[in-house]
């Protein structure tokens, strides 16, 4: 039984390697992502960030679409009719009898022939129009805003990509240990066999680090498994499809967390996004007051208007008609004075005025909110740093106490029980480092976002 599992220790280390050296083969053409790639990859390729964007395209046909309404209106219309029952007027007997008294009934008459055609041409003219100018002002505004949505998108997906490259970085880190500790125990594990079968251990020594050697096992599973969900999520978040493979260019090591030890920098409205983003629905609210305020105001329109027309007894006449069609032309304005409108626009108003109200509250409570999550955010990080700074210091302890117990345990002057709580301790601390090391990285992320510089174009 011991030695199948001596066995089995070998058989795990030697798929370590061959997978090391298979990885170290393929991993050759590999595209490798920095940070700050797998952030510009996003801006690309990520469906938020790709809809605020396609969200900006629409806003901008918007505008092009209200001023387009102040441009000529042109129209033609071809029309060919057919009177088949042609209406009957009536005009005075005296029309037709100059004798007729003049209480002879009026005499019923059908004028004009079945059959007529007409094609024109009319051309209308936006002169003035408050509406149409505080649209177009409008429109320009709400592509402001999209073009502000962007942004937010932006850091959004930068977060989110920060947090994920990161985990991942933080699975590398533990996988590599867990490796570590593997050969580490499976060491012991065969060394601890060996001095059982010569007779200078017992065999509660063997079981004891057997123990801690499948916990290895399992947890090095884990931790691969972990590894790849970490893949995952940071290619599901850069919008690249979950089967591409990709390496990381950076490591733990190049992040530079002493910096933020020290932290007094307060929050700056304007630096968040969604601040400059409450000043922008604030225009729009306001100029939606206008809009309704000008629908006070008189419409002035010019128009002009040229065709021609024919009529005959037959179809084919009127189709085939040269010479006899008539023109006409005309021209003029069109003044529009809205006189009442059973107080419509006043409660227009009204609404609009208490959107502002609401946007305005929000701008206020927006300002609470910033302080809240700065100051959150700052308690967060300096705690992080607090409890990495202990974790650290833990780990540094465990290993020292690993080492010696080791020596002790080679030397025979230490048990297995002290060994194997000593790796144990040992294990426990790189797990705690690095959750630390994780938490105070987020904490990070979060800080750089509540002060408005987690990404600035």
């Amino acid at each position: 039984m011991i030695k199948t599992n001596i066995k089995g220790g070998l058989w795990v280390i030697l798929c370590m390697l061959t997978a090391s050296i298979s990885s170290a083969q393929d991993d050759e053409g590999i595209p490798q992502f920095s940070l700050e790639e797998c952030i510009e990859f996003a801006f690309q390729n990520a469906v938020p960030v790709k809809n605020a964007q396609l969200d900006l395209r629409a806003a901008d046909a918007s505008v092009k679409e209200i001023r387009a309404d102040g441009l000529p209106q042109i129209n033609g219309e071809v029309q060919l009719i057919d009177n088949y029952n042609i209406q009957t007027s009536f005009l005075p007997a005296v029309f037709f009898d100059e004798n007729a008294g003049t209480d002879a009934p009026p005499v019923p008459v059908k004028f004009g022939v079945r059959f007529g055609g007409s094609a024109g041409i009319t051309l209308r003219q936006l002169v003035f129009d408050g509406s149409f100018f505080l649209g177009l002002k409008a429109a320009n505004t709400y592509k402001e805003l999209a073009e502000k949505n962007i942004q937010r998108s932006k850091i959004e997906t930068a977060e989110a990509i920060t947090k994920a490259y990161y985990g991942v970085l933080i699975s590398d880190e533990r996988l590599v240990l867990a490796e570590e500790n593997y050969r580490r125990l499976d060491t012991l594990f065969r060394q601890t066999t060996a001095m059982y079968e010569n007779g200078f251990s017992e065999k509660i020594d063997v079981d004891r680090i057997r123990v801690n050697l499948n916990n290895a096992k399992t947890q090095l599973n884990n931790l691969a498994q972990t590894r790849e969900l970490s893949f995952v999520l940071l290619k599901f978040q850069m919008g690249m499809k979950v089967t591409d493979p990709i390496k990381l260019k950076n490591e733990l090591k190049d992040i530079d967390i002493e910096q933020y030890a020290n932290i007094t920098e307060d929050p700056v409205y304007e630096n968040r996004i969604e601040f400059s983003l409450n000043k922008t629905q604030q225009e729009l609210d306001k100029l939606n007051i206008k809009r309704f305020q000008v629908g006070y105001y008189p419409k002035l329109y010019a128009f002009t208007g040229l065709g021609v027309n024919a009529g005959a007894n037959n179809f084919g006449d009127v189709v085939n008609i040269t010479d006899d069609w008539f023109s006409f032309g005309n021209y003029g304005f069109t003044l529009s004075i809205p006189i009442f409108d059973g107080m419509r626009k006043k409660f227009q108003i009204e609404q609009a005025r208490i959107q502002l109200l609401q946007t305005e509250n929000l701008a206020m409570q927006l300002g609470s909110l910033i302080d809240t999550e700065h100051a959150q955010a700052k308690i967060n990080l300096e705690s992080s740093m607090n409890v990495l700074e202990s974790e650290a210091e833990n780990q540094s302890l465990a290993e020292e106490i690993y080492k010696i117990s080791n020596t002790k345990y080679q030397e025979g002057i230490g048990s297995s029980f002290e060994l194997v709580d000593a790796a144990t301790a040992l294990t426990n601390s790189q797990t705690n480092y690095y959750n630390a090391l994780y938490n105070t990285l987020i904490a990070k992320v979060d800080y750089l976002k509540a002060i408005g510089k987690l990404y600035n174009e």
